[in-house]
C-alpha cells in the first residue's frame, strides 16, 4: 500500500511539474513575442521620424536613405536595441516607413531647409558649364 501510495504521490508531481513547466514556456514565449512586437513598433517609429528627417535634406535618395538609417541605428543604439536589429532589417524598415508616410500625405508636408528662391539661386551657380580650365599664361 506504501508503494502504491508512492507511486501515485510521483506521477501527481510529475503532472503538476510538466503542467507548470508546460504553462511556464508557453507564458515565456508568449511574452518574447510580445517584447518583439514593441520592438518592431519601436523601429517603425524611429524609421518614420528618420525618413520625415531626411526628407528634409539636400540630396538624391540614396543620400537621404543613408541618414535615415544612420539616425534609426543611432536611436536604436541609445535605447538598447541596436544589437536587435541587423543593417539589412533597418533598411527595410526605413523602406516600409518611406511607404507608408508617402501614401498618407506625410511626406508631402515636409519643408525644405532651404527656401526656392535660395535653391533656384544655388542652382544658378553650379548650372552646366564647360569644365575646361583656361590655358595658363606666362604671366600667371
Amino acid at each position: 500500500m506504501n508503494e502504491a501510495l508512492k507511486v501515485i504521490q510521483t506521477l501527481v508531481f510529475v503532472f503538476f511539474a510538466g503542467g507548470f513547466g508546460y504553462g511556464g514556456a508557453k507564458f515565456l514565449k508568449k511574452q518574447a513575442s510580445v517584447q518583439k512586437n514593441e520592438h518592431i513598433k519601436t523601429i517603425l517609429t524611429f524609421a518614420s521620424q528618420a525618413v520625415l528627417s531626411a526628407q528634409a535634406l539636400l540630396g538624391d535618395g540614396k543620400v537621404q536613405q543613408e541618414s535615415a538609417a544612420y539616425d534609426v541605428k543611432a536611436r536604436l543604439d541609445e535605447n538598447g536595441l541596436g544589437d536587435k536589429f541587423t543593417q539589412a532589417q533597418i533598411l527595410a524598415y526605413i523602406k516600409q516607413a518611406y511607404a507608408t508616410n508617402k501614401a498618407d500625405g506625410s511626406l508631402a508636408t515636409v519643408k525644405p531647409v532651404v527656401s526656392a528662391e535660395e535653391l533656384a539661386e544655388a542652382e544658378k551657380v553650379v548650372t552646366a558649364t564647360d569644365n575646361k580650365a583656361a590655358a595658363p599664361t606666362e604671366a600667371q
